[in-house]
């Protein structure tokens, strides 16, 4: 198993699980790991890796609320495919990049803004920032197969994120990055979904040929502490989209 061939970078700021869950998905996604197979057991991995259980356990546990594993008592841990919907664009807390590979399309990015501004105090008082403070304005469009799929406009703080304004997001994915920096870890995401008619710019940007529903989403994005590192805002054509919520009800204490 070519997984256990591969190593973690140790050297960078990257969480050791989000790296080790990236390698898993990796030799899925290749097809090293079929449906139907395990991967190694937990102390196959700790010992390869030199991590920690924790570690291996918070990958796998990602990995098996994705949909890409399942574990069984009898047989361990093993590859499990994903559910598609037909033609459908699922959204999770995951990259943009890999939630269209995973439908079997090719996904592409392109980079309308990127710059800095001073925002108005509305948004420097939502996001926790002082009248001083200046952010980073990204907007995006994003497509699966060369047919738009979403409009996305980002606000992040310039005190932590200012590394972002020298990548290239064409190819980059910015929870990824996000992700990269010890001080811009995401913790939390709070998101706020609402309908909506599409506007002028949707229509042009979105290549929309009549009248479609917009899915809109307001992510707020947040380190541990509770500082805002992403406030962000998009809108979905209605028409080429699905969302899938899942839940795991709590006890009620009457019950």
């Amino acid at each position: 198993m070519t997984l256990l061939t591969k190593h973690l970078d140790k050297s960078t700021p990257i969480p050791l699980y989000y790296q080790l869950k990236q390698l898993i998905l990796s030799e899925i996604q290749s097809g090293n790991i079929r449906v139907g197979e395990n991967i190694p057991t937990e102390m196959q991995l700790v010992e390869h890796f030199q991590i920690s259980r924790s570690t291996v356990r918070q990958a796998i546990k990602e990995l098996v609320s994705e949909g890409y594993l399942k574990r069984e008592a009898s047989n361990g841990t093993i590859v499990t495919k994903p559910e598609q919907k037909n033609e459908s664009f699922i959204r999770s807390f995951e990259p943009f990049y890999q939630q269209v590979k995973r439908l079997n399309k090719v996904p592409h990015t392109e980079l309308i803004q990127l710059k800095v501004i001073d925002p108005d105090p509305n948004l420097k008082a939502k996001m926790g920032l002082t009248q001083s403070d200046k952010v980073i304005y990204m907007f995006r469009r994003r497509l699966a197969d060369r047919t738009p799929m979403v409009l996305i406009q980002n606000y992040m703080p310039y005190s932590l994120c200012s590394f972002v304004l020298s990548e290239d997001f064409t190819v980059k994915s910015l929870y990824e990055l996000l992700m990269s920096h010890p001080e811009t870890l995401i913790s939390k995401t709070q998101s706020i979904v609402s309908a909506a008619f599409q506007t002028d710019e949707d229509k042009e940007l979105l290549e929309l040929t009549s009248e479609t529903p917009m899915l809109c989403f307001h992510n707020i994005s947040r380190r541990k502490d509770g500082t805002i590192l992403d406030y962000a805002f998009s809108r979905y054509r209605g028409d080429l989209n699905k969302f899938e919520i899942f839940d795991t009800p709590k006890p009620h204490p009457e019950y």
